[in-house]
């Protein structure tokens, strides 16, 4: 990904995961206003509708000069549509996919102190239904490819973004559906899933960056310690299964085993 880019799309990060962001700059005040619509857009699998979501964003994307064969909508039914874009480039190398998930974990109204489908503002902190989980990702994503537009950057390669539906529940999953009726749409020479804590931060200062190989798939992991020996009943301070718990690992051998399906 472009240095540019990925400072960009940093940047507004930051913006959308905290409300004591300044909104002076045009380009926050983009990104709030796309977070508070799609917070308010009720995504739950049981009554609510992730195509509305989808066409909201992709009428952002029409009026920011987005071409309209650039701007799909695609689903398997007509609550479910995915929203695939494509920001084109000049082509020196393959597609990146950057993607991410529309539809929010049901929501048990009586357990909220606010409404969860209204954006609140308070102490410093954004409350409603997948402020972090994670259409504060979706709307720096759309608010990006928007700024990258307007200004005129014309990156290395095409970046397509797709925002998907049913990765929390339900049986019309965005990637997959996508996958297999439309790879055509997505493909790309690698993806980022901006779903989780990719960025980390405190007062706007970048703490952690993190990367994840894969997310909900199955997998078998073999812990294997070893260190001086001895029996369970007579326990000793440091022997290794003790220490796996209290994650103090200096003084064993370790080895981890991992069979992904």
């Amino acid at each position: 990904m472009p240095v540019r880019l990925l400072a960009m799309t940093f940047a507004i990060l930051l913006v959308t995961g905290t409300a004591r962001a300044a909104t002076d700059n045009p380009y926050q005040s983009l990104a709030r206003d796309i977070f508070k619509e799609l917070i308010e857009i009720d995504t739950t699998d049981s009554v609510g509708n992730v195509t509305t979501a989808s066409e909201a964003m992709a009428k952002r994307l029409l009026d920011a000069g987005f071409p309209a064969e650039d701007v799909q909508l695609l689903g398997p039914n007509e609550r479910k549509k995915n929203l695939v874009v494509r920001f084109h480039g000049v082509g020196k190398r393959k597609p990146i996919l950057l993607f991410g998930h529309l539809d929010v974990v049901e929501v048990q109204r009586e357990n909220w102190a606010t409404d969860p489908f209204k954006l609140v503002e308070k102490d410093g902190y954004f409350y409603g239904r997948g402020t972090s989980d994670m259409k504060n990702s979706d709307a720096m994503m759309i608010a990006t490819l928007i700024r990258l537009r307007k200004e005129g950057f014309r990156p290395s390669r095409d970046i397509i973004v797709a925002l998907t539906a049913d990765e929390e529940s339900g049986a019309s999953n965005g990637v997959d559906w996508l996958v297999n009726h439309h790879r055509d749409l997505i493909d790309a020479e690698f993806a980022i899933n901006t779903d989780g804590y990719s960025v980390l931060a405190d007062q706007g200062k970048a703490l952690r960056y993190e990367m994840y190989g894969t997310e909900k798939v199955y997998a078998d992991y073999l812990l294997t310690v070893a260190n001086r020996g001895g029996h369970s009943s007579l326990p000793r301070p440091d022997k290794c299964d003790l220490r796996v718990v209290g994650r103090a690992l200096e003084d064993c051998r370790l080895r981890i085993s991992v069979r992904a399906q």
